[in-house]
């Protein structure tokens, strides 16, 4: 009976350190998606020269990041309806700080205001720019997720050796 109430314990820390790293592994997530996501609608824009719209519906399958497919999918909601964007759809992204949401509402409220080649080099300037944030976010998730996890398991144990 105490085994299992030892591990319990022990699932239970090492869970609750998993869903505070998860913070940290969701916005490396975020970063490496939308990377991928520029790189594939600079491709797109240089090269097919597709409608904006088709561009996104196309790339939102292909998005492994849960909050920016949510993202696309209300950008491209917004311009089935011909509208634009707003900085609120930006702004539930929990995981982002204000300078990632800045950026983010950038990328998306310039998308379709250039000419092809034009398009091409402001997507480029993002990528660069996002690249930034990514390898900070990379740092980050290496440092501070798996000490969530790891402390979450020790405080388990820690615990279970003060209640036993």
């Amino acid at each position: 009976m105490t085994i299992i109430l030892v591990l319990t314990i022990i699932f239970c820390f090492a869970l609750l350190g998993y869903k505070l790293a998860s913070y940290y592994i969701n916005r490396r997530k975020f970063f490496y998606s939308l990377q991928l996501l520029l790189t594939n609608l600079e491709l797109d824009v240089s090269f097919s020269q597709d409608k904006l719209k088709n561009l996104i519906s196309k790339n939102i399958d292909s998005i492994s990041s849960k909050e920016l497919s949510a993202l696309c999918s209300d950008f491209y909601n917004a311009l089935n309806e011909r509208n634009r964007l707003s900085f609120d759809d930006v702004n539930r992204v929990k995981i982002l700080k204000k300078d990632e949401k800045d950026m983010v509402f950038n990328i998306f409220s310039s998308l379709g205001k250039y000419d092809a080649y034009s398009q091409s080099k402001e997507i480029n300037n993002y990528k660069n720019k996002v690249n930034e944030f990514y390898s900070i976010a990379d740092e980050e998730c290496k440092k501070y997720a798996s000490l969530f996890i790891k402390l979450g398991v020790i405080i388990g144990v820690l615990v279970c050796l003060l209640i036993i």
